[in-house]
């Protein structure tokens, strides 16, 4: 598994609470969690597995019995610098818990940086309770690949049909399959695209994470905010994530 650069995190860090595709993110995968659990999430154990720098796990630990695991030591302090507790180095490939031991699992744009992914959804499924969930998202669609993928050491994109494939092979039954930030599909796809022939050219390393104009930033974070409620209703067709919500039988 590879680890990002140690300032990708520092930027992650401040940027990350405020910025319009982390927050948008963020409610939409703690809509699914609550619309499954209701009154009950509360009493939850759960992992957030790959918690980065720790705003995810920040909104978990306020509402339930919450751990956070990723493989970088970097990530890690700052989530120590949150305040955060419950916090575990380890990889994704052989977590370094028991079998059946949490209810729910998130796993944000963590297996696309694995070479063996269905050994990560292997352990992910080993975790987990009987009847247990994981919630996990991926970038879409590999010719959507950018210095953005680089600079996150990203292994591959998946397509949403893709992404279940592995996902039943692991053991999971979905639940839930949709594409996300469809709102912004075409636009970001066409400056993606033609970037293609500087990223070849040039070989950079730069993520799209930018500390936007407050104005644009909330503009994209309602566009999001927007799209997540239809979410509640529909699955959507495209988008440049996918989130599954699937459950261990």
């Amino acid at each position: 598994m590879s680890i990002m650069d140690a300032f990708e995190y520092d930027k992650m860090y401040r940027l990350e609470e405020t910025n319009w595709w982390y927050a948008g993110r963020r409610d939409a995968v703690l809509k699914i969690g609550a619309s499954i659990y209701k009154d009950t999430f509360e009493s939850l154990r759960i992992l957030d597995a790959g918690c980065g720098t720790g705003i995810n796990l920040e909104s978990l630990q306020n509402n339930s019995n919450a751990y956070g695991l990723d493989i970088s030591k970097d990530a890690l302090k700052f989530s120590k610098i949150r305040g955060l507790q419950s916090l575990v180095c380890g990889s994704v490939i052989m977590l370094p818990f028991r079998d059946e031991i949490f209810d729910l699992v998130f796993a944000l744009d963590v297996i696309e940086h694995v070479d063996e992914d269905r050994a990560a959804i292997r352990e992910l499924y080993r975790i987990l309770k009987p009847d247990g969930r994981l919630i996990i998202t991926v970038p879409a669609f590999q010719f959507l690949w950018s210095e953005h993928d680089q600079a996150h050491h990203h292994r591959r994109r998946y397509t949403r049909s893709a992404l279940i494939n592995i996902l039943q092979l692991g053991g999971f039954e979905n639940e839930k399959a949709t594409y996300w930030n469809s709102i912004l599909f075409l636009p970001v796809s066409a400056v993606r695209l033609l970037k293609r022939s500087q990223l070849s050219a040039k070989g950079s390393r730069r993520t799209d994470l930018e500390d936007l104009p407050s104005f644009l930033n909330r503009l994209l974070m309602g566009l999001l905010m927007l799209e997540n409620r239809i979410l509640e209703r529909f699955d959507l067709p495209f988008g440049i994530s996918v989130i599954c919500l699937c459950r261990k039988v």
